[in-house]
């Protein structure tokens, strides 16, 4: 009985050990699994970790970005501010200075209000407002032209007619010097035949070696030659009486052209002065309008430019909401 007990007892041993390695070897398996399984979810959680990590690092970093873009923000605004500030200064230093001009220009403008309403109807004339002026100015042009011309004409007419005195006075004292001449022969005759009458070879002689005057229409009675000779002197009187009239004419006449010369120049004088002081004016107030409108368009740029940086300020806060 006890043999047959220990003979059935081996083989369940055996069969008892046979399942208990099994059963080790189906725990060390299980065990490899879930180590692997364990270094894998140990490996993912390390993964995870450094993920994590380098998040939480993209955060803090973030994180300055934004803290830098806040303070960026913050000068960026009070800069903003401060040069808002400035060019509200400026722009209202622009427009007192425009004011001022404009209050200038308006004082300016009653001034010659005043002046023109002072004076008499001449000067009242001549400073009244640009436009009338011009029409003043070129009304008195084309007279003082009118007047010129005619001065010109008479000038031309004084100066032909000394062209004409001259030749006249020319002609006359030709006609003087032959009268002369002749006065001369007519004496020289009649006292050759005077002597010819005494002596009729020595009266020849001497005509012949003195002048050479051949026998002609003067070789008259003594009493006839005389009657000439007082005519000749007459003539010769009255020629240079005529002469001396005509240089007197004559001398008048330049006299008058000179006076008329000054006259036109004493016109053109004045004609200039008016335009010089018209000029003045125009140009003061052309410099005028020209710094208004200057102003005016340094005014509208600042406008511009402070529009521009509060719009660039809206974009910069919006962006950086949009960050946060």
């Amino acid at each position: 009985m006890k043999r047959m007990v220990a003979f059935r007892s081996i083989p369940c041993d055996a069969e008892l050990q046979e399942l208990m390695h099994q059963i080790d070897i189906m725990v060390n398996k299980k065990k490899l699994e879930w180590e692997k399984k364990m270094q894998g979810l140990e490996a993912r959680m390390t993964i995870r970790d450094q993920e994590l990590a380098s998040a939480q690092s993209k955060l803090d970093q973030k994180g300055q970005e934004v803290g830098l873009l806040r303070q960026k923000l913050d000068s960026l605004q009070k800069s903003k501010y401060e040069m808002a500030q400035n060019y509200d200064a400026q722009l209202q230093a622009l427009k007192t200075q425009f004011a001022k001009l404009t209050q200038s220009y308006e004082k300016l403008q009653l001034h010659q209000l005043k002046q023109n309403k002072t004076h008499s109807m001449e000067k009242c004339t001549e400073n009244q407002e640009a436009p009338f002026q011009m029409n003043c100015l070129n009304q008195k042009l084309e007279e003082f032209r009118a007047k010129s011309r005619e001065w010109d004409k008479q000038e031309t007419l004084y100066q032909n007619h000394l062209v004409s005195l001259d030749a006249q006075r020319k002609l006359l004292s030709e006609k003087c010097n032959l009268f002369q001449k002749q006065a001369q022969n007519c004496k020289i005759q009649i006292h050759c035949q005077k002597l010819k009458q005494n002596d009729g070879d020595t009266c020849s002689q001497y005509r012949n070696e003195q002048l050479g005057v051949q026998n002609g229409p003067f070789t008259e009675p003594a009493d006839r030659n005389e009657f000439f000779m007082e005519k000749l002197e007459s003539t010769v009187s009255e020629i240079a009486v005529s002469r001396n009239k005509l240089q007197e004419e004559n001398l008048k006449l330049q006299q008058e052209v000179k006076m008329y010369q000054r006259k036109c120049q004493n016109t053109e004088a004045k004609l200039i002065e008016v335009r010089n002081e018209l000029q003045s004016r125009e140009d003061l107030l052309n410099m005028v309008e020209v710094e208004c409108q200057q102003l005016r368009k340094e005014v509208a740029k600042i406008e511009e430019y402070k529009n521009k940086e509060e719009n660039q300020v809206n974009k910069d806060a919006e962006l950086l909401i949009a960050c946060t």
